[in-house]
């Protein structure tokens, strides 16, 4: 079974998982792209489960400004791709060291297993409203480095320093941030751009010490 077979058949719920990097999670885009293209889940609920650093984000869009009922959240996972539809069959995909494998599942525990899965990581992943655009590589980094000090408790004095701008043109960069991630305050953006990919796990720059 494919998965534009599975999508054929989709009646109430389509689930999608799509992992960074894999790729089967491309080839899955890639249908999934084309099935909503065409048509297709005009009355289907989907629901887009993205890993942090997915680079789905067309897609995303797309189906964001779309009046079809789609949902997207963004959640930390492993590499993988998946479709589930209606709650009674699947398509998982994975890769592993003999290969890349994708296997169609129909047995009711398997696939209430998955499903159970799924509803459990969508449950705490990110509610994506809007797509989150930093620029261009410059402000993108610039954009990582606020956030990585803001995350280490740099002040404003030192970090603005470090950029050779004034701390009010600083904090101003800071609320344009916050404005960005959806965040009412330094701490909150600071979880949100990491829980969407945007920090790594561990801070990327030194801390800047003050001049003395």
């Amino acid at each position: 079974m494919t998965a534009r077979e599975l999508l054929a058949e989709a009646a109430d719920q389509v689930d999608v998982v799509l992992a960074a990097e894999a790729a089967h999670a491309r080839l899955l885009h890639s249908v999934l792209d084309d099935w909503l293209t065409a048509g297709g889940g005009d009355t289907v609920r989907i629901r887009l489960l993205c890993a942090h650093n997915a680079r789905h984000w067309d897609l995303v869009q797309r189906q964001l400004e779309d009046e079809r009922p789609t949902e997207v959240r963004v959640a930390r996972m492993p590499l993988l791709a998946a479709l589930i539809v209606d709650g009674r069959a699947a398509l998982v995909c994975a890769d592993s060291t003999v290969g890349r494998r994708a296997s169609a599942i129909r047995d009711p525990g398997v696939i209430e297993t998955l499903q159970t899965l799924f509803d459990g990581i969508w449950q705490n992943a990110v509610v994506v409203s809007e797509r989150i655009e930093l620029g261009d590589r410059a402000r993108r980094e610039m954009v990582r480095m606020i956030l990585d000090w803001l995350r280490l408790g740099v002040t404003d004095e030192v970090a603005a320093r470090q950029l050779s701008v004034s701390v009010r043109t600083y904090r101003r960069y800071v609320a344009e941030i916050m404005t960005l991630l959806g965040a009412n305050s330094r701490f909150q953006a600071g979880v949100r751009a990491a829980e969407l990919g945007l920090l790594p796990v561990m801070p990327a720059h030194r801390v800047p010490q003050p001049r003395r």
